[in-house]
């Protein structure tokens, strides 16, 4: 059924005003002007995974590391956005974000995908959501480290579950949770960005399993099952069998000992002596 040209066009409108609230909204609690959040954001192509979960098998792509630098302008860094090299975070930067430093011209963004698995986990009744992410700036060309912005920009990150909160850690031994907000569906959240270090999505799904993959629980259940069953027949039955077979053969007349050769010994003889 084809919508009527009037549905359409207010469907249009309706989306329009929704961009322009959520630039308007990042503006506002910036404080300061920024590229707008869907800026370089989407969710069009597959997720590019670290480690893949057993369903995505061999169509997954694995991203790798990239950086981008960003020149100072007259001794102020740009009004600019950078991303990782499969574009899944995603940093906007207002006009001067970025402080100078002397002797050094630009600074470089490092994004560094990872298995969130290696790092802290989340909270109870969570689980990440995609890649972890370590996020670096230096000066170029010292080398020396951006330790935080001057003003707030924002971070945007897409993931392949629906999303709950963006996670912040300095080292990746522990998260915070920061201030998210849903940008368009649940895949894509963004928050305010203020200094480099680890950042990641968490989820409240459960993880979807494989229904073909062995339960090693059971498996490992059953292993000590058997060595049970084994160590009760070495060590109370079979000893048990013997017994009762001695006891049948005693009951029998069988001789407990036997001559070589397995013959029984010969009858004892007694020898009289005659009298002088």
């Amino acid at each position: 059924m084809t919508r009527p040209p009037r549905a359409r066009l207010r469907a249009g409108v309706g989306l329009g005003v929704l961009y322009a609230a959520v630039v308007l909204a990042t503006s506002v609690t910036t404080g300061h002007p920024v590229r707008p959040l869907f800026d370089g954001a989407g969710t069009s192509t597959p997720y590019k995974w670290v480690k893949p979960p057993w369903y995505v098998g061999n169509a997954n792509v694995k991203p790798k590391p990239g950086s981008q630098d960003i020149p100072f302008e007259d001794g102020t860094s740009p009004l600019v956005g950078v991303n990782s090299t499969d574009s899944q975070i995603i940093l906007n930067l207002p006009r001067g974000a970025l402080p100078a430093h002397a002797g050094d011209t630009a600074v470089r963004a490092t994004f560094t995908p990872l298995d969130p698995k290696k790092l802290a986990q989340p909270g109870p009744r969570l689980r990440p959501d995609g890649n972890a992410y370590r996020v670096e700036m230096t000066y170029q060309p010292s080398g020396a480290p951006v330790g935080q912005t001057t003003t707030s920009g924002n971070v945007i990150m897409i993931v392949p579950d629906e999303a709950k909160d963006i996670l912040y850690s300095v080292d990746g031994r522990s998260w915070d949770a920061l201030p998210t907000h849903m940008l368009g569906d649940p895949n894509t959240v963004g928050s305010v960005f203020n200094k480099p270090g680890y950042y990641l999505v968490d989820t409240e799904l459960p993880e979807f399993t494989n229904p073909n993959k062995p339960d090693n629980k059971k498996r490992v259940v059953g292993i000590v099952l058997v060595v049970v069953a084994v160590a009760l027949t070495l060590g109370y039955v079979l000893p048990n069998l013997l017994r009762r077979s001695r006891a049948a053969q005693a009951a029998a007349g069988v001789p407990k000992s036997r001559g070589p050769k397995g013959r029984a010994p010969p009858p004892t003889r007694q020898v009289r002596r005659r009298k002088r």
